[in-house]
C-alpha cells in the first residue's frame, strides 16, 4: 500500500523549486490539503503505486499554479 506522506509532500515541494519553480515554494496550504486528501488515503479497493502518486500530485500543482497565478 502506497500513500503520500508529509515527507513525500515536502520532497515533491524541494523537487519543484530545484527544477525552477521557486515561486511555487513553500505549496500554499489549500494546495497541500488538495494532495493530502486526494493521496494521503489509499483508495479502497484500488491501490496507488510511486509513479501514480507522483504523476497525479504533479498534474495537480501545475494545474493549481497555472489557474491561480494568472
Amino acid at each position: 500500500m502506497t500513500v503520500m506522506t508529509e515527507k513525500d509532500l515536502k520532497e515533491m515541494e524541494e523537487y519543484f523549486y530545484c527544477v525552477g519553480y521557486k515561486n511555487w515554494y513553500p505549496f500554499p496550504m489549500e494546495l497541500k490539503t488538495q494532495l493530502m486528501e486526494t493521496y494521503g488515503n489509499e483508495p479502497f479497493p484500488h491501490e496507488w503505486n510511486e509513479q501514480d502518486i507522483f504523476e497525479g500530485s504533479r498534474k495537480m500543482i501545475i494545474e493549481y499554479f497555472k489557474t491561480n497565478l494568472n
